[in-house]
């Protein structure tokens, strides 16, 4: 084993979004979880610019699946939510279900792994989509568990 003293510095900067998990019964008492988070004017514009692409990228095709038509169907609600807040000068509030979450955390990681032809603002996107990704997948193993510790607790 050898040891490696290493004497550069470097800055590491960490992107926490505000966020707050509910958990409530819906309409038949069922629990809920809905998930609030905030984004800054800047990182709505480059996730809504990821989510275009990843859209573009993956449902270009001449015939779909009825499995791709819903896929298609929830990423274009994201994008049509982020296209609303776009565009303003304040912080963008989104709530969202786990599963819509899911769906966003899925897009962003999509994007980031640069599985699709560069297109031009991809790369100025691509370090605050890079931060953004990080804080969604934190957040959505935290809902992810409340939804299930709900679930679990509701049973008993």
């Amino acid at each position: 084993m050898r040891k490696v003293n290493r004497t550069d510095t470097y800055t590491v900067t960490v992107v926490l979004l505000p966020n707050h998990i509910e958990t409530y019964p819906d309409r038949d008492g069922l629990p809920t979880v809905a998930i609030t988070f905030d984004l800054t004017p800047v990182e709505v514009d480059a996730t809504l610019h990821a989510l275009r692409i990843v859209r573009e990228a993956r449902f270009a095709l001449a015939q779909i699946s009825t499995d791709d038509a819903l896929a298609l169907r929830e990423l274009t609600a994201l994008v049509d939510v982020l296209a609303d807040l776009s565009g303003g000068e304040g912080v963008g509030r989104i709530q969202t279900a786990v599963a819509r979450l899911g769906v966003l955390r899925d897009g962003l990681a999509e994007f980031v792994a640069a599985e699709h032809l560069e297109r031009e603002g991809d790369a100025a996107a691509r370090p605050v989509v890079f931060d953004v990704l990080e804080s969604i997948e934190d957040i959505h193993t935290r809902a992810v568990r409340a939804a299930l510790d709900s679930a679990l607790s509701a049973e008993r």
